[in-house]
């Protein structure tokens, strides 16, 4: 996982054929909890590991708490995996993560930090428990995303993505 905890040896990824089993529920760490670089860093890779979470359980729960209910791409994403899982399909793949950008941790006039993260996917495959009713490829890409970040009453709040213009 990309906060570092460790997979449990029953551990089995979602494939076409069955969800995943004996998903480790993520834990933000300490660090996460701190209004520095690393600390959004660390905050990001939590987040990327309460989506994936979302993704492999069907649970968004953990990744509702830490982004803003403003974020109306991530409420859509969000609300899509309830549904997927509530009408008995599940989700291979969906992890991605992404790194901070050298210089670019820096906070705005509005207390917001704009941040550019290089991102990288594994991918999504959707199943509907019979059949692939969609997929999203694999990228790779420096170009990534810019982030928006708060740190508000001693934690982390994402409040959107949207792609950088190269």
């Amino acid at each position: 996982m990309a906060t570092g905890q460790e997979f449990p040896d029953d551990f089995e990824p979602a494939t076409l054929e069955h969800p995943a089993r004996n998903v480790p529920k993520p834990v933000m760490p300490e660090e996460a909890k701190q209004e520095t670089e690393a600390g959004a860093q660390a905050f990001l890779d939590y987040r990327t590991d309460a989506v994936w979470y979302a993704f492999q359980t069907g649970d968004t729960q953990l990744a509702r708490e830490v982004t803003a209910d403003g974020c109306e791409n991530c409420m859509v994403q969000f609300n899509r995996i309830d549904t997927i899982y509530s009408d008995g399909g599940w989700i291979a793949g969906g992890y991605e993560g992404g790194s901070i950008l050298e210089e670019g941790f820096i906070r705005g006039a509005d207390g917001v930090y704009n941040i550019p993260v290089e991102t990288k996917s594994s991918g999504v495959k959707v199943t509907d428990g019979d059949r692939l009713i969609s997929q999203q490829h694999p990228f790779d890409t420096s170009e990534g995303f810019n982030v928006n970040l708060i740190f508000r009453d001693g934690k982390w709040v994402y409040i959107t993505a949207s792609p950088r213009n190269p």
